[in-house]
């Protein structure tokens, strides 16, 4: 897989879960988070050209 920097997007809903995240220090809800929001992201952004 070719790595190049991306952006990505987060809904307002997406963002308060961060927020929540970080400020609850639940590393499970994290790993959660980064698998089925941000994986998915980045991968779309990466495969396209």
């Amino acid at each position: 897989m070719n790595l190049k920097p991306v952006q990505i997007h987060l809904e307002s809903a997406q963002v308060k879960e961060v927020l929540k995240i970080a400020l609850d220090d639940d590393a499970d809800l994290a790993l959660d988070f980064v698998k089925n929001v941000l994986f998915r992201q980045i991968e779309k952004a990466l495969q396209r050209h």
